[in-house]
């Protein structure tokens, strides 16, 4: 199962986005405990992405082009 989080503030929208998940029959749960993860804070998330670009630039990685991307997309 994937996760989505959405975080609305809006009761209007809340209800909604609920009434359209209803509507798709999807399988959804709320948490409302209102903590969010900000990615920003996570050091091991950001050091592997400092990471990951100092191989883009330094040529380490040579990295995948968009075309390439919707190439391999289309194959499948």
């Amino acid at each position: 199962m994937a996760t989505l989080t959405v975080n609305i503030e809006d009761q209007g929208a809340e209800l909604k986005v609920r009434a359209l998940l209803d509507k798709l029959g999807l399988n959804y749960s709320i948490n409302m405990d209102n903590t969010s993860y900000n990615w920003w804070e996570d050091e091991l998330l950001v050091e592997e992405l400092d990471r990951r670009s100092e191989d883009l630039k330094s040529g380490r990685d040579k990295g995948v082009s968009f075309a390439e991307v919707k190439q391999r997309l289309h194959s499948k």
